[in-house]
């Protein structure tokens, strides 16, 4: 691996940071898919979309394939399943021109489905812009660093209509800071030093 570190550190994608760090609605980000490779281990996901600001900063959003959890009842998992797509769902729905059908999915498995979607965004998503909501988490989850918000987190980047890329009660729309630590108070003896020091 070859750098050049006078090239690195505020141009170009290294050392740049999504949307300046700044949390709220990003538009005319530029989408692109990937699929994990054979080889890539399993705590990678399955589907990763990349989004890319304009000064070339990037954020994604991993999908795993759908798998049921034993702990959760046949409801629950359903549930979930339904959410994921629903996610995928709205990503395609970004990418695809106005009056796109989606193919009949009847009868076929949830991860099935799940590769028909993201084929339809790959297939649409080379030339496509959308707007996506970065947040630093919830209240109840906040994170240290910038990700995109679960529900209502992508539209197409010419929306002209209402638009759900709002801030929500429990948004983190700050990065949180770690309180500095407090200044020990007590004054302790001084240790004898070594000798030789």
């Amino acid at each position: 691996m070859e750098f050049n570190l006078n090239e690195m550190g505020g141009s170009g994608t290294v050392g740049t940071v999504f949307n300046s760090g700044i949390a709220g609605k990003v538009e005319n980000v530029k989408i692109e898919v990937t699929k994990k490779k054979p080889e890539e281990a399993d705590n990678i996901p399955n589907y990763k979309l990349i989004f890319t600001d304009k000064n070339g900063a990037q954020i994604n959003q991993g999908f795993f394939y759908h798998k049921n959890n034993d702990l959760y009842t046949t409801d629950k998992n359903k549930a979930n399943a339904g959410y994921l797509i629903d996610r995928i769902v709205s990503a395609a729905k970004s990418v695809v021109p106005e009056g796109f059908v989606f193919p009949d999915v009847k009868g076929k498995e949830v991860n099935e489905i799940i590769d028909i979607l993201f084929s339809i965004i790959r297939e649409h998503s080379e030339d496509a812009k959308v707007n996506v909501f970065a947040t630093y988490g919830t209240s109840d989850r906040p994170s240290k660093f910038l990700g995109l918000r679960f529900f209502d987190f992508i539209e197409k980047g010419d929306n002209t209509g209402y638009s759900r890329l709002v801030p929500k009660g429990n948004d983190m729309m700050v990065r949180l800071v770690e309180d500095a630590p407090k200044e020990n108070t007590e004054q302790s003896a001084p240790t004898e030093q070594p000798k030789g020091w």
